[in-house]
């Protein structure tokens, strides 16, 4: 039977299907009428993975399931990423400028990103899971794809070294802190800079969103801590009374505080008024990272003893004690997991673990990145954890 006049017309090409690491999965024949979610069920099938949850990237973007080939732009040759779901991922930066995103769940390096113009001292996952920003030694700031590794954007954000990049949680916001004392807060979208802060008298070197998304923390040189508003008009608040350097700041996701570290081995939490609440110096070692569990209960701490400390926030008490590194080195930084049942780990000596919160013991050692010639480990600079890219929400064709 003849197709109706004006009907649109199906185009048959070729795709390839590839996972996260880069590695090709299969290479499908299909039609531009095709829906997406009829693309996944051919893909599962030739996978003889029928269970497996899965979902589609191009350009960075998942795709609805029920669009069609033709409307989600997808064209002869065009590589499309498969990603299973749920899965957690974890990001570490290196020493020597690498960016390596891991599975928490397998410990198998799914992407190592290259091409950084400097060290990448900052890291952080958007909203979405889709994308990650680096932030580097030279100032510059990027937008990297997880599923490609590709740049999206570049920020010639700040003429000193970045300290720290963090996003908001409603994916709307980027911040970025630097030793040129001020932080930048940019729309993640456009990449447009919406506010300038400064105010600090020493390099700002750590920063955080409150989990409502109106409020930047900075932690600086100078001893102090400032909440900035990031909408209203209004002068920050200075939180004031650590002896040493801030080098870690981090909000509760329930937004009833803050967590600040410093160097001369301090941990103070914080009401979001400015109030000190609890104190829990002095702990003997210069305090690197902390950070909150999702439920905002505990408190992981960590520093140049090689230790991560979790600290119960209702007492102040050690809950329990992770030794980190096989040696002496700094742990440099921390993260919960999203259920706050695993706490990843990242040192100087090269180490990054994953830890089972209720026992410390180690679930997952990552094969240590060695440079290039070389035995020698590189130090972790920075690690975050991802719960992953999620499907898109439902929408009729």
């Amino acid at each position: 039977m003849p197709e109706a006049k004006g009907a649109p017309q199906s185009e048959h090409f070729s795709l390839q299907i590839t996972r996260m690491n880069g590695v090709p999965l299969a290479k499908m024949k299909v039609h531009s009428l095709q829906t997406v979610g009829e693309l996944i069920t051919a893909i599962k099938t030739a996978a003889r993975a029928d269970d497996l949850n899965m979902m589609l990237a191009f350009n960075s973007e998942v795709l609805q399931p029920a669009l069609t080939l033709q409307d989600a732009k997808l064209s002869d040759g065009c590589n499309v990423v498969a990603i299973r779901y749920p899965e957690l991922f974890l990001a570490a930066t290196y020493d020597d400028g690498l960016t390596k995103i891991w599975s928490a769940e397998t410990g198998n390096c799914e992407r190592t990103i290259e091409g950084c113009s400097s060290v990448v001292t900052g890291v952080a996952f958007g909203a979405s899971g889709l994308s990650l920003v680096l932030g580097m030694m030279d100032g510059h700031v990027q937008l990297r794809s997880v599923t490609s590794g590709e740049i999206i954007r570049e920020y010639r954000a700040h003429q000193a070294p970045i300290a720290g990049v963090a996003c908001s949680a409603n994916g709307q916001l980027l911040a970025t802190g630097s030793l040129d004392r001020t932080a930048i807060v940019w729309n993640f979208e456009t990449g447009r800079a919406m506010k300038v802060f400064s105010g600090h008298s020493g390099s700002v070197t750590s920063l955080a969103f409150s989990s409502d998304s109106l409020t930047l923390g900075t932690g600086s040189e100078d001893f102090t801590v400032r909440l900035w508003k990031v909408v209203e008009k209004r002068p920050e608040t200075i939180l004031k009374g650590h002896a040493g350097c801030i080098k870690a700041v981090n909000f509760s996701q329930h937004a009833k505080g803050l967590a600040s570290g410093s160097t001369a081995g301090e941990v103070m939490i914080w009401s979001m008024t400015g109030r000190l609440e609890l104190n829990l110096s002095p702990l003997g070692f210069a305090v690197c990272a902390v950070s909150y569990s999702p439920d905002g209960m505990s408190l992981a701490v960590g520093g140049t003893e090689g230790q991560c400390r979790i600290f119960s926030i209702g007492t102040g008490v050690c809950i329990l004690a992770i030794q980190c590194n096989s040696g002496p080195g700094s742990v440099r930084s921390v993260s919960f997991s999203p259920a706050g049942t695993l706490l990843a780990t990242g040192a100087e000596d090269g180490n990054m673990s994953v830890f089972g919160t209720a026992d410390g013991h180690c679930k997952l050692a990552m094969p240590a990145h060695v440079r290039e010639g070389t035995d020698q480990s590189v130090g972790v600079f920075a690690v975050a954890f991802s719960p992953g890219p999620t499907p898109p929400p439902h929408r009729g064709r």
